[in-house]
């Protein structure tokens, strides 16, 4: 018998179809060609320096995945970097999350980190990465100049960070993970024993990872010659994170560039600039990781871990 398709896929196929028409319509009336004339004219050096800065945040984001793992299970650095890098190139050719799969099946066979304690780790990752996004945007809005949204979105961070700091202080965290089901605190409490400053190192890289994030999203924009701005770059970096949660293209293709539009609009860059840019990005983002995963692993190695799914998946 043939497994039913659950409500949320006949959603997702719903939302498709009733956009077929809008996005028929989208792509008939672009202006193809004048954004093909900017990704023509681009600054080959500041895309270099913005894929090395790509590089450089998922080094961040690998070593802050390192500090967390550590409390379940003994394991090598490198062992974690590398995970990190060969996921992130799954990822930009798979959806959902078999990027993060490959971290765990890397560092299980690598260290012998089990798979549940690897979960765990992940889990605490994403938590800290969010964390992080909000420190992160507290401490740049510092550096733009005061403007309608800034100031408002500013004060929102600075409270959301104080009131992070006193959870800690309080062990508020500690506190809501007690009363979790036994089958996620098991998950998320080997990391509470470790102290309260325990997680500001990772927190740190994270932010970090955040920061370089940036540099990569502000080069990537300038390169295509868009009149750019550290607040532009902002909005785009924000929008294309939120847009993206879902992962429902392989390396957000789409998604991202949309994300770009969306969130420059507000700056009246122009629909076709704004593109040219997250084409630009895009390729920033993906072929120097494919790069560096296939060179990891292997063409053959690459392949066999992007089909990999199995309970590696459904453990996250």
């Amino acid at each position: 018998m043939r497994p039913r398709w659950s409500p949320a896929r006949w959603l997702l196929i719903a939302v498709v179809v009733a956009s077929v028409p809008f996005a028929a319509r989208f792509l008939l009336r672009f202006p193809w060609g004048r954004t093909v004339d900017a990704i023509a004219d681009a600054d080959w050096m500041l895309l270099a320096a913005a894929s090395l800065m790509n590089l450089v945040s998922l080094a961040f984001k690998g070593w802050a995945w390192h500090l967390l793992l550590r409390a379940w299970a003994p394991h090598r650095w490198r062992s974690a970097e590398a995970g990190t890098f060969v996921g992130a190139a799954v990822n930009a050719v798979s959806i959902s999350v078999s990027g993060e799969a490959v971290r765990l099946e890397r560092v299980a066979r690598r260290d012998g980190v089990p798979l549940v304690a690897g979960a765990a780790s992940l889990v605490w990752a994403r938590i800290i990465e969010a964390l992080a996004l909000v420190v992160f945007l507290a401490v740049s809005l510092l550096w733009l100049p005061p403007g309608r949204w800034t100031v408002p979105a500013e004060l929102v961070a600075w409270g959301i960070v104080v009131v992070m700091i006193v959870c800690i202080r309080l062990r508020v965290w500690t506190w809501l993970a007690e009363r979790l089901p036994s089958r996620w605190r098991s998950r998320l409490t080997p990391a509470m024993p470790a102290g309260r400053l325990y997680l500001l190192a990772p927190l740190s890289f994270s932010t970090a990872n955040w920061f370089a994030q940036w540099l990569t999203y502000h080069w990537a924009i300038a390169a295509t010659h868009v009149s750019t701005s550290p607040a532009v770059s902002l909005v785009a970096l924000v929008a294309a994170n939120v847009g993206g949660i879902l992962r429902l293209t392989p390396g957000n293709v789409g998604v991202l560039q949309f994300s770009l539009i969306f969130g420059m609009e507000a700056f009246h860059i122009p629909t076709d600039q704004a593109l040219a840019a997250g084409l630009a990005l895009q390729a920033v983002q993906v072929l120097p990781v494919l790069l560096v995963g296939v060179g990891l692993v292997g063409v053959e190695g690459f392949r066999r871990r992007s089909a990999k799914r199995a309970e590696t998946v459904g453990a996250i």
